[in-house]
């Protein structure tokens, strides 16, 4: 049963190319957020998030980060 703590995991095989593009936008996104490198899993839920035209942020922030 999903509860509003629940997370699945989901694995994804990228090319290197790839990868070196999802990078470059995380350092264009840390120019547009401040200090902070968003990491390569924030930047595909900002990603999916367009492509699925909602707002997931409220959703999806990275459990792993202390919150304020």
């Amino acid at each position: 049963m999903d509860t509003p703590t629940s997370r699945t995991q989901l694995n994804v095989r990228i090319s290197p190319q790839v990868a070196k593009l999802i990078d470059k936008k995380r350092i264009e996104l840390s120019k547009q957020m401040g200090s902070t490198i968003p990491s390569r899993s924030d930047v595909l839920r900002l990603a999916l998030g367009a492509y699925l035209n909602v707002d997931i942020s409220e959703w999806e922030a990275d459990g792993r980060k202390s919150r304020n």
